[in-house]
């Protein structure tokens, strides 16, 4: 059975686990504005990107078992929740998914990008341990801004996985570029992908931008849609650093 809650959903949860309840996932749904996750001088700084005063809502769902890790999601549309079929890949790997609301491609670049950087501390703050695995992913030109948010700020994230859609980084001063080629990618599309060409453009870009961990995942048979599992379980795998690429 699956739970949704509104922001006390942090207090339930922890209530779960003491009482050792905490056997199912469950769903929470958070909103906060800048100034409930980043500190005043970085607000006073952001404002230009999104209105101090705006509410994000973020769908998150937590593992059933002890968290590890965190999987910042960028949809291409209004969607938050988990893709059908991926929930057991999420428990498996201990990871909580976190994604926005209403945040899809009509919304501008850099707001997409800030919030995801929002969802990212929202759930270090609360949810996950200081040293979990910190992974950004999204379908689309969900993955496009996936792609923007790890490149532009690497120091934040682990690894990244690219569903048919991703950016070239372009030039980046060598302290950026050291720190983009330190991390764990995946680039997923298929032969029937529109975006095919393109993602395996930008994956060999990488490569030769000096990044030795990026598994190009070019899966037969599939079109510009989401992975099942079995898929997501490969790409997972990988970014934990279980398998070579």
């Amino acid at each position: 059975m699956m739970l949704r809650h509104t922001s006390a959903g942090l207090l339930l949860w922890l209530f779960a686990l003491t009482c050792a309840c905490a056997a199912e996932p469950m769903v929470i749904e958070r909103s906060a504005t800048l100034a409930g996750i980043f500190p005043a001088e970085q607000v006073r700084a952001l404002r230009s990107v999104l209105p101090g005063e705006q509410r994000v809502t973020w769908t998150l769902r937590l593992p059933s078992t002890s968290p590890r890790g965190v999987l910042v999601f960028v949809s291409p549309d209004a969607a938050a929740d988990p893709p059908p079929g991926w929930d057991a890949v999420l428990d498996r790997h201990a990871l909580v998914w976190i994604a926005a609301r209403d945040f899809g491609n009509r919304a501008p670049s850099n707001q997409r990008v800030l919030v995801a950087l929002m969802g990212l501390a929202l759930a270090r703050r609360d949810y996950v341990p200081a040293d979990a695995r910190r992974y950004i992913s999204g379908m689309s030109g969900g993955g496009r801004i996936a792609s923007m948010a790890i490149t532009t700020f690497p120091q934040r994230f682990d690894g990244a996985l690219y569903i048919v859609g991703a950016d070239d980084f372009g030039k980046a001063e060598p302290a950026r570029l050291a720190a983009i080629a330190a991390k764990r990618y995946v680039f997923l599309t298929g032969e029937n992908d529109f975006n095919r060409r393109e993602m395996r453009h930008v994956h060999e870009r990488y490569r030769k931008a000096g990044v030795a961990q990026a598994l190009l995942l070019d899966l037969p048979h599939f079109a510009h849609q989401y992975p099942g599992a079995d898929d997501l379980e490969r790409a997972l795998a990988f970014l934990d650093g279980d398998m070579a690429p």
